[in-house]
C-alpha cells in the first residue's frame, strides 16, 4: 500500500478483503489517496507477511508496518518472494486488483 502524501514509503501487510482494507485505510485520509501499488496472493498469508517483513526489516519505520522504501522497490521484493514460494512448490497466485 502507498500514498502519494508520503513518497518513498510503503506499507506491507496482508488482508482477506482488499476492497475493504483499502476503504479502511482511506477512512483516515481526506484525499482518499491510499492505493495498492502491487498485490500478490499466498496460500499462507501470515507466513508470507512474516518473511516479507523480515526482508524489509532494515527499512522499517519503528512500531509500524510502514517502510522507508519506494513502492516500486517494495513491489520488487514482493514479486521475488512470490516467485520463491512458487519455485518451492507452494502455490502462490496473483491477487490482481481490488474490485
Amino acid at each position: 500500500m502507498a500514498n502519494p502524501a508520503w513518497p518513498g514509503r510503503s506499507k506491507a501487510g496482508f488482508a482477506k478483503d482488499l476492497k475493504n482494507r483499502l476503504r479502511q485505510a482511506n477512512t483516515n485520509d481526506p484525499d482518499r489517496a491510499y492505493y495498492f501499488h502491487e498485490t500478490r496472493s499466498f496460500d499462507d498469508r501470515k507466513q508470507a507477511e512474516a518473511v516479507l517483513h523480515e526482508l524489509l526489516a532494515g527499512y522499517r519505520i519503528a512500531g509500524t508496518e510502514w517502510f522507508e522504501l519506494h513502492p516500486d522497490d517494495a513491489a520488487g521484493m514482493l514479486r521475488g518472494l512470490h516467485r520463491r514460494v512458487a519455485a518451492e512448490g507452494r502455490p502462490g497466485r496473483d491477487a490482481g486488483s481490488p474490485d
